[in-house]
C-alpha cells in the first residue's frame, strides 16, 4: 500500500506538467524528467494521449467558429485569472474557452448567463484525496460531454421522442436503452427537457447519451458506457453522497460539474454547467432508475 500511494504522488507531480510538456513551455532539464518519466510509465503516457487528442479535438473545433471579440477578450482574460482545476491548468484553459467560446458563438447563449460560471473552483480536500485513476474515471464521461454536446451543438438540433424511438443503425438507442428517455424526463419534471438520445463515440469509445437542456442556458448529459476493466471502487474513491445506496463520486473541470456513479458493467455520468449543489440534486434524482435499469440490463 506504502508503495502504491507513493507512485501516485510521483505520477500525481509529472501529470502537473504534461500540458505544458505538449505545448512546449518547459524548461530543457524538466523535459528531459518528464520525458524519462513516461518511458517508464504507462498510465501518465496513456493521460498524456488523451490530453493530446481533447486538446487537439477543442482547437480543432474553436478554430472554425468565430466569437465576438469582446467575447474572446474577456474568456482569455477570466482564464489568465483564474487557470487552476483538478485535472491540469492548461486543460482547463482549452475546456473553459471551447466550451465558452463555442456556445457563446453558435448557441445563441447571453453572454451575462455565461460570465459568473466562467470560475474555477478550488476545492483543496478533492484535490488533496482524489487518485490519479480517479481523474481518469472522471475523464471518461467530461470527454464525451465535451466532444458530443458543447462541440458538436447536437443541443442545438432536439429530435422527439418518438424520432428517438424510430431511429435505426449504430447510433439508435435501441431496445435497450430507449425506456430511459421518458423515466429521466419524468424523474425531472419541466425544469429540464431532453432533446437528444443516441448512441455515440468520443475518444475511440462508445457512449450513450441523453442531452438535456435546461433554464439560463444549462447544459447537462447523462453518459454511460461499457467498462474497460474500470471501476471507482478500486480507484481509492470516496463516495459523495449516496442515491438510494448507490454511491455517487464528484469532480469538477472548469465550469463543468460531473456526477458518476457505476453497475456492474458500467460506468454513468451527470455532466453539466450547474452548480455543485445542483449538479448532484440532479444526480440524486435519476440515479436510482438509471441504476436499477443498468442492473437489469446487466441480468
Amino acid at each position: 500500500m506504502n508503495v502504491l500511494n507513493f507512485n501516485e504522488r510521483i505520477c500525481q507531480r509529472y501529470r502537473r506538467y504534461l500540458d505544458a510538456y505538449l505545448d512546449n513551455e518547459l524548461l530543457v532539464e524538466t523535459n528531459q524528467d518528464v520525458l524519462q518519466h513516461l518511458a517508464s510509465c504507462p498510465d501518465c503516457t496513456a493521460a498524456l494521449e488523451n490530453r493530446a487528442r481533447l486538446k487537439h479535438l477543442v482547437k480543432a473545433t474553436v478554430t472554425r467558429e468565430e466569437a465576438p471579440p469582446e467575447l474572446a477578450a474577456a474568456v482569455r482574460n477570466r482564464v489568465r485569472a483564474e487557470r487552476r482545476s483538478f485535472f491540469a491548468p492548461d486543460t482547463a484553459r482549452w475546456m473553459m474557452a471551447a466550451a465558452a467560446v463555442v456556445l457563446l458563438a453558435i448557441g445563441g447563449v447571453a453572454v451575462l448567463d455565461w460570465v459568473p460560471v466562467l470560475r474555477v473552483r478550488r476545492d483543496s480536500a478533492l484535490l488533496q484525496n482524489i487518485s490519479v485513476r480517479m481523474q481518469q474515471l472522471l475523464q471518461v464521461g467530461l470527454i464525451d460531454h465535451v466532444h458530443c454536446t458543447i462541440l458538436s451543438g447536437r443541443w442545438k438540433k432536439p429530435i422527439t421522442f418518438d424520432q428517438m424511438k424510430d431511429a435505426t443503425g449504430r447510433s439508435a438507442l435501441g431496445p435497450e436503452f430507449i425506456a430511459l428517455v421518458p423515466a429521466v424526463q419524468a424523474k425531472l419534471g419541466s425544469k429540464f427537457k431532453i432533446v437528444e438520445g443516441h448512441r455515440c463515440a468520443a475518444n475511440h469509445r462508445r457512449y450513450v447519451h441523453l442531452i438535456l437542456t435546461g433554464e439560463q442556458g444549462v447544459l447537462l448529459s447523462l453518459v454511460i458506457t461499457e467498462k474497460q476493466n474500470e471501476s471507482f471502487a478500486e480507484a481509492d474513491a470516496v463516495a459523495v453522497m449516496q442515491a438510494s445506496g448507490v454511491p455517487v463520486y464528484r469532480g469538477h473541470e472548469g465550469m463543468l460539474e460531473i456526477a458518476a456513479f457505476e453497475s456492474g458493467k458500467y460506468l454513468a455520468y451527470v455532466v453539466s454547467n450547474l452548480d455543485r449543489k445542483s449538479n448532484l440534486n440532479v444526480a440524486s434524482a435519476i440515479v436510482p432508475l438509471v441504476h436499477d435499469h443498468l442492473r437489469q440490463l446487466e441480468g
